[in-house]
């Protein structure tokens, strides 16, 4: 089986991700410009953060830890690079790729946007693990959202039966989430740093996928041509 095999036809069509990714876009440059003036949402993160800390507890603490540290940067790496293998080992070399442009995408957004923006994070009397680095945007947000993004959108469809396809897209939107807010629970990031996470992962995963096809529908369309002109 090839990697250009039936499932998954459906993230082929360019212009189902173009809406998507231009609201994105707007999206994120108007909540990078409010955490650069402290307008906009940046009004929620006080609030939204103290609720977080006035509720923690004995049993959320250990699983907020613990689901962190499955979204973090060590382990969506692992995840990232075992998908590579398997793919690239099963044939699936454009999938391979995906992947591989995906994370290494969003290492760059978080590493540039994190030293390009400069934010400071909460209080280090609020954390409940220690970070030292810039706030915005969350990496473990932004990484999770891409590495578990590109796999929902590569092995999802390949689930022949619907229902198993609403639990694994239900199951991995939870998760996002999950370590997400697991990180504004930690106190190690403001929820719009968390905002940002998720819809810069998410505009890479859509702009990846995109950019992909179009190079693949200009390289089909090259081949036909010159099959063309050597038949005449």
């Amino acid at each position: 089986m090839t990697s250009n095999s039936a499932p998954g036809r459906w993230w082929n069509r360019v212009p189902l991700l173009a809406l998507p990714a231009a609201v994105l876009a707007v999206f994120v440059v108007v909540l990078t410009v409010g955490v650069l003036g402290g307008t906009g949402l940046t009004a929620i993160d006080s609030p939204v953060s103290n609720w977080a800390i006035a509720h923690r507890n004995g049993t959320l603490t250990p699983l907020a830890i613990l689901v962190s540290n499955l979204g973090g940067t060590v382990a969506m790496t692992i995840v990232a690079t075992l998908s590579v293998i398997v793919f690239a080992w099963r044939g699936y070399r454009r999938e391979a790729v995906l992947v591989t442009v995906v994370g290494l995408g969003s290492w760059v957004l978080v590493d540039g946007g994190k030293n390009l923006i400069g934010r400071a994070r909460p209080p280090i009397a609020e954390h409940i693990v220690v970070k030292t680095n810039y706030a915005y945007p969350s990496g473990h947000s932004l990484g999770s959202m891409a590495v578990i993004g590109i796999l929902a959108v590569l092995l999802i469809p390949r689930l022949r039966r619907p229902a198993m396809r609403w639990i694994a897209a239900i199951a991995a939107a939870i998760f996002v989430a999950a370590v997400g807010l697991s990180r504004i629970y930690l106190g190690v990031h403001w929820p719009t740093d968390v905002l940002g996470g998720w819809s810069l992962g998410a505009l890479l995963v859509l702009v990846c996928v995109a950019g992909y096809r179009l190079l693949e529908r200009r390289r089909s369309l090259a081949g036909g041509s010159l099959s063309g002109s050597r038949a005449g």
